[in-house]
């Protein structure tokens, strides 16, 4: 205890001298805290965006042959209930795979990538976050819904089309028919990016379009409640639903499910997809992002070690007589090193956590004055223009240790040269 209340007072007495330390390291954990925070919230927006198009954060998706269908859906649906696992919703969709349909309207058209069929009272939480710039998707809801449709900004651009419009949706199938449809806009959600060329509609509306019965499902799409590992869920419902139906192997990436697809099953299987796996190569491009923001971080924290290392060397010698006053009081070398590791820890510790504050004051800056929807391409992962970040605490945790590691490290030289002073030497000249 009275070495913990020496280092802090220590520490409180010659403040000028470590002020510049503590910048240094305030501001290293504030840039880290800000970039890694956006990387992480850039991801979850992302992956929200892709729950909704590709049913939900875990999709239990059935492969019959060359088609796509789930034909026992309510008693999946009741073994994933009857399990208890961590759900928020479980919803039934028809999704168009093909990516042949097409929407025209007043002489222009664009393609879509998929059309989905959705229940919309049972994925309304999904959608909530989903924002108009016409209509809205309780519009969508109960019967004022049968023959509409939600189409994206980017192709409400491209047709011309308004809310109230009456589009003629075009939709090939895998008999060879060309079958179309009129179809209302009932909303037009802001969406530009890949994302965008997508449509909603009503499963039943969906189906007879692509001539299927009127409750046909492809998939079921799972909502998962916060902070549960995707993956790891997704391959406990693997093997829960391995026990009583044929299920593919474990769905890792895009092109495993690609390569299910294509190998037509000859028995219905059932294939367990997280979304994370539909984003791998966008996962990817995050991750070296984060990497690479690690790497920036790393260069920065050699900087202020050395900086923190030739502080600590002129602390040691403005403080050759004090050690020596404390070494002939009985102190031990240890207690003296430690002495001087205790102020590095504090100094690393407050200052990150000074830094941590600067980070979120940060953040929140920046989403709320940096605007992006000028950038095209903005659209995947921002939320109508506008950045999110994700603090998660297991990587402040991380940052923390590192930091203090850092700081440890670049004081343990001086220390043990400030712990090893003969109190003869330390009382009667400088080092």
């Amino acid at each position: 205890m009275t070495i913990m209340y020496l280092a802090l007072r220590n520490l409180f007495m010659r403040r000028k001298r470590y002020a510049l330390m503590a910048i240094a390291i305030l501001l290293g954990f504030s840039l880290i805290t800000v970039l890694s925070s956006m990387a992480f919230g850039t991801l979850e927006t992302i992956k929200t965006k892709a729950a909704r198009y590709f049913s939900g954060h875990i999709a239990v998706i059935g492969f019959d042959g060359p088609d796509f269908a789930i034909s026992n859906p309510d008693e999946i649906i009741e073994k994933l209930k009857k399990a208890r696992f961590p759900l928020k919703a479980i919803a039934k969709r028809s999704v168009y795979y093909d990516g042949g349909a097409r929407i025209f309207f007043s002489g222009n058209s664009i393609s879509q990538r998929r059309a989905i069929g959705i229940d919309f009272e049972a994925e309304r939480e999904l959608f909530k976050s989903l924002s108009f710039l016409e209509g809205s998707y309780d519009s969508m809801l109960g019967d004022n819904g049968r023959g509409g449709i939600l189409i994206s900004r980017v192709a409400a651009e491209i047709l011309g089309a308004r809310v109230g419009d009456d589009v003629i949706f075009y939709m090939p199938t895998k008999e060879g028919q060309h079958n179309t449809a009129i179809m209302i806009v009932r909303g037009i959600f802001n969406e530009t990016s890949i994302f965008g060329y997508t449509s909603y509609m009503r499963i039943d509306d969906l189906n007879m379009l692509h001539n299927k019965k009127e409750d046909a499902v492809t998939d079921i799409a799972l909502h998962i409640k916060e902070g549960v590992n995707f993956e790891r869920l997704a391959e406990r419902i693997r093997v829960t639903l391995g026990k009583s139906f044929t299920v593919s192997p474990r769905i890792n990436t895009n092109q495993d499910f690609s390569n299910i697809s294509a190998s037509h099953p000859t028995i219905e299987t059932l294939g367990v997809i997280p979304v994370d796996a539909q984003l791998s190569e966008i996962r990817d491009v995050l991750n070296a992002f984060l990497i690479g923001t690690y790497f920036i971080l790393a260069i920065f924290i050699v900087i202020v070690m050395i900086g923190i290392l030739n502080t600590y060397r002129v602390l040691v010698h403005e403080r050759t007589r004090e050690i020596g006053t404390m070494r002939a009081m009985g102190m031990q070398k240890s207690q003296v090193k430690l002495l001087f590791l205790i102020e590095a820890a504090a100094l690393s510790l407050i200052s990150s956590f000074f830094g941590f504050l600067l980070g979120v004051i940060s953040l929140n800056v920046i989403v709320k004055f940096v605007d992006l929807s000028a950038l095209f391409f903005a659209g995947l992962f921002t939320e109508n223009g506008k950045l999110s970040f994700f603090i998660d605490p297991k990587m402040v945790l991380y940052n923390t240790i590192f930091m203090l590691f850092a700081v440890l490290l670049a004081a343990w030289g001086p220390a043990t040269k400030a712990s090893n002073l003969p109190p003869v030497q330390a009382l009667g000249k400088g080092i």
